[in-house]
């Protein structure tokens, strides 16, 4: 057991707190608190670095984007929606011709959905 102790104390000797002490008095010293970093990057970004066009491009580019997702979203709704739909009929459906004809009306409005729209 005494060695062990004696490699635990040489290990408590090499751990230095020196890195903790120096980061604390580059904060003490040179007077930078967390709020004056705050303050100073508040000021910085108060800056424009891009011209307007640039920025009446990208908000335009996010409304395109903003916009996809929208029918991205409804398309995947009412995919879901007739998907249920097929489910509750094939689970009301009795005879296998029953069946077979719920298959059928899904694909035939699957089809004729996009013509429908334009």
């Amino acid at each position: 057991m005494p060695a062990r102790s004696s490699e635990y104390e040489k290990r408590e000797r090499k751990t230095d707190p020196e890195p903790e002490r120096a980061a604390q008095a580059s904060a003490s010293g040179a007077g930078g608190t967390t709020h004056d970093v705050v303050e100073s990057a508040r000021a910085a970004s108060g800056h424009s670095f891009a011209s307007p066009e640039w920025k009446k491009s990208l908000e335009e580019t996010t409304d395109l984007f903003a916009a996809a997702l929208k029918d991205g979203s409804k398309l995947a709704a009412s995919s879901l929606h007739a998907q249920a739909n097929l489910m509750k009929n094939l689970a009301n459906s009795k005879t296998p011709s029953d069946v077979m004809k719920c298959h059928l009306d899904f694909a035939e409005r699957l089809w004729s959905k996009p013509f429908n729209e334009g």
